[in-house]
């Protein structure tokens, strides 16, 4: 007996989006808002005032508003290294050997390296710049011990860095990662990208939102990181043009004829 399709391919297809607004679009509004931020001050040097542990008091933690929960540690992007003092993106990763809890944070002017220590309290341990230009949009995923590092700026690719380099930076004088000596590898196959995804399962990464006059058409890009220190390339999902975000999963749901496959 054929197996009836619970969903056709007319009910997955999109027919209407008459109030859609293009990428496009929405990033020109948001980098004026942006620009008008910075000529504002909002990213001036000491714009913001070094904060310690501070108590939820009154719907407020220091300047920031809170509800029962308390401010257990801030930085700010100029404590560091980042001259743009401007950030996106936030990832995290321990390391399973001795538990230490490192901050992945995805700047304007590259990657933050930020320890979380046992009393919630944060040190700043390195950074790694941006493999070409600043740009608004950084995101960083991790797979096991290495971070995998995208971005809108033109020709970034992906850097790969091993995070077992923190383990080995001095707190009293964080390190500056060199671009071309200590990454684990730097894929090309892309130049920018919005966001990468991470499906740790089967070690892949997936670039979306890449240039749309390449290959996958700014649809999924797979990159296959089963060995990080030589990433390659494992082809393209592009049929529905521009993709934002994913989740990649092993799908075992109800229909026979997709389980056990890859799924976006």
């Amino acid at each position: 007996m054929a197996e009836k399709k619970i969903f056709t391919e007319d009910d997955l297809r999109a027919t209407s989006a008459p109030n859609a607004v293009s990428m496009q679009t929405l990033r020109a509004r948001k980098e004026a808002q942006f620009s008008k931020d910075r000529a504002n001050g909002l990213y001036d040097l000491d714009r913001y005032e070094k904060l310690g542990a501070t108590p939820c008091k009154d719907g407020k933690a220091g300047e920031y508003s809170c509800n029962k929960v308390d401010l257990q540690a801030f930085l700010r992007h100029q404590d560091t290294g980042s001259q743009a003092r401007a950030g996106n993106d936030i990832w995290g990763w321990t390391d399973s050997s001795s538990g230490r809890e490192f901050a992945l944070l995805g700047q304007a002017d590259g990657t933050a390296f930020v320890e979380v220590l046992k009393d919630g309290s944060l040190r700043y341990a390195a950074r790694l710049p941006t493999q070409t230009d600043d740009s608004t949009w950084r995101d960083i995923k991790v797979i096991g011990n290495h971070a995998y590092i995208g971005s809108e700026a033109a020709d970034h690719g992906m850097q790969v860095f091993d995070l077992k380099k923190l383990l080995k930076a001095d707190p009293k004088n964080p390190p500056t990662y060199s671009i071309s000596s200590d990454l684990a590898a730097h894929f090309d196959g892309f130049g920018s990208s919005h966001n990468l995804v991470a499906h740790e399962e089967v070690n892949m990464i997936y670039a979306v939102g890449t240039q749309r006059s390449l290959k996958c058409r700014a649809g999924l890009w797979a990159v296959d990181v089963s060995n990080p220190r030589n990433p390659q390339d494992a082809g393209c999902a592009a049929d529905d043009g521009y993709v934002h975000d994913a989740q990649c999963v092993i799908y075992n749901g109800p229909q026979t004829a997709y389980q056990g496959k890859h799924n976006h």
